[in-house]
């Protein structure tokens, strides 16, 4: 059973602006079972409840009941089955005396900055722990996410909702039925209720990656979601600051919302090596194009251009030109050695393109360092995410792009290039997507949307292609595909 523990309405809380009636209608909305309205001191009256069930045009199968929040010494405390208003501020203890047999959640506690510790979380007088709360900020849910596991106590969640967006976004859920308000606090002193949430853990190679959702999709996709990692190395950590610090400058200039975005940072631990980020709601354009059709799927794939060069029209000088162009150098050397190694049958095929490729890039090395700007380095469908804000609305739609973990300092055209052959790459068993997605689209949209074209574009376009094309080569060949007809197509490609 879902419900939303924690919320306030305009009739009783000055802070609050949302009506009841509104309020218990979006908490419907987002498909919790019932609502605890829990005014700053004040109890709803039964027949008040009556009144508002009928206003909000609610079947009796939903619940309405009331408890309040008021203020002690620890700060706020939501209370559950006390039979009196509590006027004024009241000390902990004499909160407990007064009402013994009644459910005492500390409210938002990390709020501020505020880190509680064992003793305050793990106080007897207390009943539960709110951990989440929109009253709270992504860093500090997360605080409270962590103390949780650590010290196990029970825990639940709120909106301490004051408008009508914020109802319902953080349920609580209770492992069995609640109809009475005995009923809810004796599921809380059991310890039978906990936030209710997604938490995903998603290891890689020296990361770890927990993807965290918050809440009830309901009828739009306003859920919180949070993207935790967790770097293992050294080097890998660093790198990954850099990272953050080029989703924070982004934010900051243009895409942290609207149509074209990134994920916003939002915390940044080095004694953890932890990054925060928001997550982004929707899909990743690889699935998308999988599942709509030519029109929506034309206009997604046109929409990665678009995102793509508003990117590079911000001309971010970020690394080191000359750093770039002696990994880019090293890379050439790995690729030949892939099918050295292995013995490969298309090594002779592949050596006159790895050369051809080489040194035409340092014909642009030598005419065109002066005009590099910032590149993704990964630019491909699945590290592309389009959703909407709010799923009955188109206007709401927007880009988000994540993973800046490989940027580099390298032409324009680098990015295009990578995008052309990692989509011609993932969607090499679906040609029917090929046939309309095609790559003059994809280059003509990111033309007209760029502010800076070097009259070779196209040929650089066609020579990164082919750059790309090596790296997934050398890749195929490392996962034991080296002989694979999708590696037989690839080499074609290149050498064609």
């Amino acid at each position: 059973m879902l419900l939303e523990m924690h919320c306030h309405t305009s009739k009783y809380s000055r802070c609050s602006q949302v009506g009841a009636a509104s309020l218990v209608r979006q908490v419907k909305k987002k498909e919790l079972q019932g609502v605890i309205i829990t005014e700053h001191h004040y109890l709803w009256e039964e027949d008040e409840i009556k009144a508002l069930r009928v206003e909000a045009e609610l079947d009796e199968n939903f619940l309405i009941m009331t408890g309040q929040e008021v203020e002690t010494d620890i700060g706020h405390v939501l209370v559950f089955g006390a039979n009196r208003t509590i006027e004024e501020e009241i000390n902990l203890k004499d909160l407990r005396a007064f009402f013994p047999d009644a459910g005492l959640v500390w409210a938002h506690p990390f709020r501020n900055g505020n880190i509680p510790d064992e003793s305050k979380l793990l106080n007897p007088i207390l009943d539960a722990i709110e951990i989440f709360s929109m009253n709270q900020t992504p860093k500090e849910n997360y605080l409270g996410l962590k103390a949780w596991h650590k010290y196990k106590f029970t825990a639940s969640s709120g909106s301490d909702a004051h408008t009508e967006g914020m109802a319902g976004a953080y349920p609580t859920q209770f492992d069995h039925p609640v109809v009475t308000m005995q009923d809810l606090v004796t599921e809380i002193k059991k310890s039978r209720c906990r936030p209710f949430f997604k938490e995903i853990p998603k290891s890689g190679t020296n990361i770890i990656v927990t993807e965290i959702t918050i809440g009830t999709k309901g009828d739009d996709e306003a859920r919180n979601r949070i993207i935790l990692k967790n770097i293992t190395d050294d080097k890998k950590w660093l790198a990954a600051k850099s990272s953050s610090d080029i989703n924070t400058f982004l934010c900051k200039n243009g895409f942290g919302e609207g149509e074209y975005r990134v994920p916003d940072i939002i915390y940044v631990n080095d004694k953890e090596k932890l990054i925060i980020e928001t997550g982004q709601r929707g899909k990743n354009l690889f699935d998308l194009l999988t599942h709509v059709d030519k029109t929506i799927g034309l206009n997604y794939f046109r929409l990665a251009a678009q995102w793509l060069a508003r990117f590079h029209n911000k001309n971010i000088k970020h690394g080191d030109i000359e750093g770039a162009i002696k990994k880019e150098r090293k890379r050439f050397d790995s690729y030949h050695k892939s099918f050295t190694k292995t013995k490969s049958p298309y090594l002779k095929q592949i050596n006159p393109v790895i050369n051809f490729v080489r040194d035409k890039e340092e014909e642009i090395y030598a005419k065109l360092r002066g005009s590099f700007v910032l590149n993704h380095g990964d630019y491909h469908p699945k590290n592309i995410i389009i959703g909407q804000d709010r799923q009955q609305d188109i206007t709401t739609l927007f880009i988000s792009v994540i993973d800046f973990g490989n940027v580099i300092l390298f032409p324009r055209s680098f990015d295009v290039g990578y995008f052309l052959s990692q989509f011609e790459s993932q969607f090499y068993a679906y040609p029917e997507i090929s046939k309309y997605c095609i790559e003059s689209a994809f280059i003509d949209t990111y033309i007209k949307e760029s502010d800076v074209i070097p009259p070779d574009f196209r040929t650089q376009v066609s020579l990164f292609k082919i750059r790309a094309n090596l790296s997934i080569a050398a890749y195929l060949i490392k996962v034991g595909k080296g002989q694979s007809p999708e590696m037989k197509a690839l080499i074609s490609r290149c050498v064609s």
